[in-house]
């Protein structure tokens, strides 16, 4: 465009230049036209040569706030007599993403289609906007630890048609918006309606901070596998399932379901044989456990640990050392199945163990363990019963890495599945050993199908080793 004598031109994403043409371009800015006025904007400022800045005024622009569009369109919508509700007006300036020009147009598009009442229901209607109250009902039955009421409010979004990853992005938003009304000094970073802040400021007085950070970590989480897995819905599900667990209150009937997640230790064990029953604390509704008589020496359960005798030179036992550490390495397999959590009687459901045990064996590849994820992923967990799960392994390598993993994976199975009474049961089997062939072998093989390749042989006088 011209302007007076002046003539402006405009040059949109200059960082897209090549380096030929921002040298061409640096000659004309050193000795520019006195009739020339140029303009560049650019979304990547760092891109542009540091000689080109030194000659731009530089201006820095930022997206116009919610707050500004909507009270911009309250002043166009009075001018054009349109009577228009504030949150419409509100839920219209997001949509828009800091773009005044999109927020008209989509307030002329709306307005021509409800006449002179814009309402929010029009708005949310046409616009495929998620009401805000599907957030705050399942925010609720995630502090309850509703399971089944976040699962059909998910439904019920999806009955409406909308998008399971629409769902997931606003309700992290949701969860964002719940956390920085916890503290006064973040109240600023709120961008809801006047109308919306007292409901955002109540549920988030109700609701723990830890629900909130555990529920926008598995929020991140989905969002970021949503397009790549197979069934986006169970994705979906399975990170609502484990934010109610994460925001349930814990139980606590008694001593034992407490210790259910903490790993056994042979200290703690030795510590509980050694302190009198007198100090034991008594707890309400905890079944009381059977002490042994004051007289009687405490006699062990487990397998009786291997003590090395004293022997003379020439009468060490290979054979002994041996069998004793095959039990040791036995009862560390199988300790988390003695007595610390009642059995479970709940149906496991093998679908969805497989897309968590996959999940956190894709997890430790992440964080670089690559031999663990080897092993997690070399078979696949097999249900063996009501609340057990059963899993192969073939090797001691992969037993030593189970042993010290056990105990973290249990807890990540019985926190996804929503069973604290799930065991985990580790079986060893000696690896099928293919028969290896030899070239006669081959040959005898194939002649029993063909004989005719013995006539071949022998009119070629082959040599088959």
């Amino acid at each position: 465009p011209q302007v007076g004598t002046k003539k402006v031109y405009i040059i949109d994403e200059v960082h897209m230049l090549s380096q030929a043409a921002f040298n061409a371009f640096l000659k004309t800015l050193e000795e520019p036209p006195s009739y020339a006025i140029f303009i560049l904007a650019t979304t990547e400022k760092h891109k542009i040569l540091p000689t080109i800045l030194s000659r731009c005024q530089v201006f820095d622009f930022r997206r116009i706030s919610v707050a500004d569009i909507a009270k911009h369109l309250a002043k166009v919508a009075g001018k054009e007599n349109v009577i228009a509700e504030p949150l419409a007006l509100h839920t219209i300036a997001v949509k828009a993403d800091g773009g005044l020009r999109d927020a008209l147009s989509i307030f002329d598009q709306l307005v021509s289609f409800s006449g002179e009442r814009l309402t929010y229901q029009d708005v949310v209607k046409n616009l495929n906007v998620l009401d805000h109250e599907h957030y705050f009902r399942i925010t609720d039955s995630l502090r309850k630890g509703d399971v089944a009421g976040a699962l059909m409010e998910f439904n019920a979004v999806l009955q409406q048609g909308f998008d399971g990853h629409l769902f997931v992005t606003g309700l992290a938003r949701h969860l964002r918006d719940l956390l920085v009304c916890q503290d006064p000094r973040t109240l600023e970073l709120l961008e809801v309606s006047e109308e919306l802040s007292v409901r955002y400021a109540t549920q988030a007085a109700e609701t723990p901070r830890q629900l909130l950070v555990k529920g926008l970590e598995l929020m991140a989480h989905c969002d970021e596998r949503y397009k790549m897995a197979k069934e986006p819905r169970l994705l979906v599900e399975l990170a609502l399932v484990q934010a109610v667990h994460s925001g349930a209150s814990p139980v606590t009937n008694g001593e034992g379901e407490r210790q259910s997640t903490e790993k056994k230790s042979p200290d703690r064990n030795i510590a509980a044989v050694k302190e009198p029953a007198a100090a034991t604390p008594a707890h309400s509704g905890s079944r009381p456990m059977p002490r042994p008589a004051p007289s009687d020496p405490p006699v062990a359960t487990t397998t009786t640990a291997y003590v090395p005798k004293r022997r003379m030179a020439g009468q060490v036992s290979i054979k002994a050392d041996a069998v004793a550490m095959e039990a040791e390495k036995r009862t560390e397999l199988e300790a988390d199945h003695e007595g610390e959590m009642p059995v479970s009687d709940r149906s496991v459901n093998a679908v969805l163990l497989l897309k968590v045990w996959n999940d956190y064996a894709l997890e430790q590849k992440a964080r670089g363990r690559n031999s663990l994820h080897a092993t997690l992923a070399a078979h696949e967990p097999q249900v063996a019963g009501p609340g057990r799960i059963r899993f192969t392994i073939v090797n001691e390598v992969q037993e030593n890495y189970l042993r010290t993993e056990r105990g973290d994976l249990l807890v990540h199975l019985r926190n996804a599945l929503g069973d604290p009474g799930l065991a985990l049961e580790v079986v060893k089997t000696e690896a099928e050993l293919k028969p290896r062939y030899t070239p006669m072998d081959r040959f005898k093989l194939m002649a029993e199908k063909n004989p005719s390749l013995l006539k071949l042989r022998e009119e070629l006088d082959l040599d088959l080793g």
